[in-house]
């Protein structure tokens, strides 16, 4: 059943770039409420700017999702002004292109709190307000890379993972109170998250050419939620592959790790071998 943006309360986080503001535009201009979290207040400020230039229906509000204080600070600020948001779009995360091994222990612990925990924590906050009201929109921003293991962004991938199986929970929990739940696996989209030097200096391969327009995500949200959609696909045929590696493993796995053995080759290569 589709439902009318025009008058929508919405609540982004990571909206201050990438796809998050992109969305935070695209519904602007469809009429909603749009409310967009980050935690970066010099890149807020200069999104709330380009975005006010298309509606002034716009709250904006500093938030580091990785941390708990600061979700009920933000959370506590929204509802006071607003109630409960109708769709809560939990956008915010990022990658480092590094081998676990080479990932720093701090930085394991935020990539997780970040991409997995925040997302946790912000729909914690708001769903005892949405099942109340008597329902309400949940979308996760998963990745291709939460469905099929991916490195050398591996921590990315497990916490990309652990918000799948998140949100297919929450939709089992929430159906009795109209809470649906939306999950979005695009593939590589060409925005901020890859400025990281990680990113910058890792060697070219032919899969990092393929790239989705950022306003076909934005568009595939918006479809996923005003047709009650769980699961979305950016593109549609990577539902294609998570279906072959789960009914055909021994024909996926041997192939699939070949590709992410040579990505790892590639780092380890470049660097010259070193083990800190």
């Amino acid at each position: 059943m589709s439902i009318g943006w025009s008058g929508r309360r919405v609540l982004i986080t990571g909206g201050s770039s990438g796809i998050g503001k992109q969305l935070a535009g695209d519904l602007l201009r469809k009429g909603a409420h749009v409310g967009i979290v980050a935690d970066d207040p010099v890149k807020l400020q200069n999104a709330e700017t380009a975005l006010r230039q298309i509606s002034s229906d716009l709250w904006c509000r500093a938030c580091d999702v990785a941390v708990l204080d600061d979700v009920r600070a933000m959370a506590r600020d929204y509802r006071q002004r607003f109630e409960a948001p109708e769709v809560l779009i939990n956008n915010a995360g990022y990658a480092v292109y590094y081998t676990f091994e080479q990932t720093p222990p701090d930085e394991i612990q935020r990539l997780f709190q970040v991409n997995l925990v925040g997302a946790a924590m912000v729909t914690r906050e708001f769903l005892p307000d949405m099942m109340r009201a008597g329902g309400g929109h949940v979308v996760m921003m998963a990745s291709i890379a939460g469905r099929i293991p991916m490195t050398p962004c591996g921590v990315y991938s497990a916490s990309k993972h652990g918000l799948v199986a998140l949100a297919e929970l929450l939709a089992i929990e929430t159906a009795r109170f109209n809470v649906k739940v939306h999950v979005i696996c695009p593939g590589r989209v060409e925005t901020d998250f890859f400025a990281h030097e990680s990113f910058q200096t890792r060697a070219h391969r032919p899969e990092t050419t393929r790239t989705i327009p950022i306003e076909t995500v934005s568009r595939a949200v918006m479809t996923a939620v005003e047709q009650n959609r769980f699961m979305t696909y950016v593109p549609w045929y990577y539902g294609l592959l998570t279906w072959l590696a789960g009914a055909a493993p021994g024909l996926f796995k041997p192939f699939w790790h070949r590709l992410m053995s040579s990505r790892v080759e590639d780092i380890y290569k470049s660097n010259g071998n070193p083990i800190d």
